[in-house]
């Protein structure tokens, strides 16, 4: 064999080598983004590994354009065959380890949601009317957060905001259940029972993994002209609590209740229309008008 197809036989697997650490230096940036977003703590505990890991991803990265470069430039000896299947198994070895960390991250969130779907059931068990209830208003979130602009976006930790969408009536189970099922009319004193679950709600949250999203469902039930559950003062109402409060209403007004049936789409938009700028965000308000009809009927 000539010096130059023993060139060419050497440098193919290295620069497949290079070309596999770009794609996986890519998806080990989704990685750890992925966790950043996910982790409940304010600073990720990993953040100096994970600058670390990267730093080294970067430098196998560059083994492979010396060798390439090595390569082309100097005589080949036939065990550098060997030295370059060696490195390209290894940035394989790299590559797969890394899809395989970002799978079980994917797996361990779907498992968070279903724990936390089976505990909301558990508690939607004690009112058969809102059952569903939380999934739903988690789904509209969704379908709301993906309306909002790029800006807006960014500024919010999605998977936090879902999180939160699904918890934000933890606290009704430690309300009786005569109270949630009640027909008729709340009197004044069952009425201040019903506005507490928001509180009981950040309790339980408190001493655990969700207590960052707390503040979010405390404040679910506060307006827009500070007259909620708590009178918070419209411009201390996070932008989280805001989305939820807007989900939570559409969702109460179209599905049944035990005091009413579920109003269609067109009623339902008409009063939160009437209600923006006093009961929900105007802005907000807007972006879910701008939602697809389809869309949220989809999910009811």
């Amino acid at each position: 064999m000539n010096v130059e197809n023993m060139r060419l036989f050497a440098t193919i697997p290295m620069l497949v080598g290079a070309v596999i650490m770009v794609v996986t230096i890519k998806r080990y940036h989704g990685l750890v983004k992925y966790i950043v977003e996910e982790t409940y703590e304010k600073q990720h505990n990993g953040h100096a590994a994970d600058k670390a890991a990267l730093v080294l991803l970067y430098l196998f990265f560059l083994g492979f354009l010396v060798g390439i470069a090595d390569t082309l430039i100097r005589g080949v000896e036939p065990m550098y065959f060997f030295i370059t299947i060696i490195f390209l198994l290894g940035a394989l070895f790299v590559h797969f380890s890394v899809r395989t960390q970002m799978a079980m991250a994917k797996r361990l969130r779907e498992k968070t949601l279903e724990t936390m779907k089976a505990f909301v059931n558990a508690i939607e068990m004690k009112d058969a009317y809102t059952k569903g209830h939380s999934e739903h208003v988690f789904s509209l979130v969704d379908l709301l957060y993906e309306s909002l602009d790029a800006q807006t976006r960014s500024n919010i930790n999605k998977s936090k905001l879902l999180d939160a969408a699904m918890l934000h009536d933890i606290g009704k189970i430690s309300i009786k259940d005569e109270i949630l099922n009640k027909k008729g009319k709340l009197d004044d004193s069952e009425w201040e029972v019903i506005k507490t679950h928001p509180q009981n709600g950040k309790k339980m949250l408190e001493d655990s993994c969700y207590r960052e999203i707390g503040d979010w469902v405390l404040y679910h039930h506060e307006r827009a002209d500070g007259l909620g559950y708590y009178e918070l003062e419209p411009n201390k109402i996070p932008i989280e609590a805001k989305l939820i409060a807007i989900a939570d209403t559409y969702s109460a007004l179209c599905t049944d209740r035990v005091y009413r049936k579920g109003m269609p789409h067109e009623q339902a938009t008409e009063i939160m229309r009437e209600v923006a700028g006093t009961q929900l965000d105007s802005d907000l308000v807007a972006h879910f008008l701008s939602i697809d009809e389809a869309l949220l009927s989809n999910i009811l």
